[in-house]
């Protein structure tokens, strides 16, 4: 059962997931909808997808915005790089190729583009996704040395590395100690071999990552680099939706 005192919104079984067929005193079953929209809730819950993107698309990736050329058409390519790519998921699972989005100015929709990409694979594709910044995940693994989290470092780092597709947000901001790049070479290595997608986002192109030589290496072989606009828009984005929800107020 899914849950108790569960009632399908279809009406199409008793809220246990299953719709119960009795024909000519056989009994058989099959899976209902409602049970397919609870594993997707979960899914979504468990993407930790930052509250102000949960429920961003591809199409809400607004290319018009920019106002120079050049960052509309970079804008463009990204765009389509990413609905190809969840359309040919299948095939990107199979190599584990995953993309990097990549661009030096902060606030140029890098973050927005890879999280869209991330809620259309859980929606579309059913992938198991998990967004976290790559400080944020460093500090978790920090906090197992005086068992925070409940978990050993080990066991995180298992635990993220058997993750289907994971938004590694903001690599290369992180200060590269020699344990920060022997997690990150870790995580990044056991990922490599076992076909797992990673979706990137930097500040910086592969090569400008002042990290070894060995986690640069293998970043290139695991994701497809996506060159994004160098013109921030989040103050563009922000004076818009305060617009609007001036114009609902007053309506």
């Amino acid at each position: 059962m899914i849950s108790e005192n569960r009632t399908c919104p279809y009406g199409l079984c008793d809220g246990s997931g299953m719709i119960i067929y009795n024909r000519s005193g056989y009994i058989t079953t099959k899976p209902c909808k409602c049970a397919e929209d609870e594993v997707l809730r979960k899914r979504l819950k468990f993407a930790e997808i930052p509250q102000e993107f949960k429920d961003l698309k591809v199409n809400d990736f607004a290319t018009d915005i920019y106002t120079e050329n050049r960052d509309r058409q970079l804008a463009v390519n990204a765009k389509k790089i990413v609905i190809g790519y969840v359309k040919n998921f299948n095939k990107m699972a199979e190599m584990g190729k995953g993309l990097y989005f990549y661009s030096r100015t902060k606030g140029s929709g890098k973050t927005r583009i890879a999280v869209s990409m991330g809620n259309a694979l859980i929606n579309k594709c059913r992938a198991v996704v998990k967004y976290t910044t790559t400080i944020r995940l460093l500090n978790e693994i920090k906090d197992t040395f005086d068992n925070k989290s409940g978990k050993t470092q080990a066991e995180l780092i298992a635990d993220t590395v058997s993750i289907q597709v994971l938004i590694l947000d903001d690599i290369g901001v992180e200060k590269p100690t020699p344990w920060a790049e022997e997690v990150l070479y870790t995580i990044i290595n056991e990922r490599m071999i076992c076909k797992k997608i990673t979706i990137f986002t930097s500040n910086l192109s592969v090569d400008e990552l002042k990290l070894d030589e060995r986690i640069r290496d293998r970043i290139k072989r695991m994701a497809m680099p996506v060159m994004c606009p160098e013109e921030s828009v989040r103050q563009i984005l922000a004076s818009k939706e305060n617009d609007e929800i001036m114009k609902k107020i007053f309506e």
